[in-house]
């Protein structure tokens, strides 16, 4: 699925993402601004990565909307109990969101605050190593280094894999 991540004005409260499935249809919604990157480049980054298919962008591929993800991740109701991976994937990115606003890395920190995330969203933690994120923090590093400099209307485009 092409992914395209376009930055806004610094006055608006979200940047824009549209998703363009394999047979042409999309979807448009915002990207919430949470520090340093949009929060949805967190998941992307996260569920590309682990190879998630399964959670916010893995079932927009599959024809969910922008906005029936995030109105269900984001929103408690029924559908939350069919969701385990994508609500691990939220606890994830809560916690690596966390970490890029505190610039605590310890690895003690983190998986105490993974498993209480995961706790309070009612799903148990994920099974991630050492590696893998090491493998997203690099890409957060590297998306955002991209991302910091894009002038106001420009877009980085990437690829989801599904």
């Amino acid at each position: 699925m092409h992914v395209r991540f376009t930055k806004n004005e610094p006055a608006a409260q979200a940047d824009t993402l549209i998703c363009i499935r394999p047979d042409g249809s999309s979807t448009t919604g915002e990207m919430p601004r949470q520090g340093v990157l949009p929060h949805n480049v967190f998941h992307f980054i996260t569920e590309n990565i682990l190879g998630w298919h399964d959670a916010f962008f893995g079932r927009i591929a599959r024809g969910a909307t922008i906005e029936e993800m995030t109105d269900k991740l984001h929103h408690r109701n029924l559908a939350w109990g069919k969701m385990a991976q994508a609500l691990q994937a939220e606890s994830l990115v809560q916690c690596l969101q966390e970490e890029q606003w505190s610039g605590n890395a310890d690895p003690a920190h983190f998986a105490e605050r993974l498993i209480a995330t995961c706790r309070r969203n009612g799903v148990p933690p994920p099974q991630v190593t050492a590696e893998e994120l090491t493998s997203v923090r690099e890409a957060l590093r590297d998306f955002g280094a991209a991302w910091r400099p894009l002038p106001i209307g420009a877009s980085l485009e990437r690829t989801f894999t599904t």
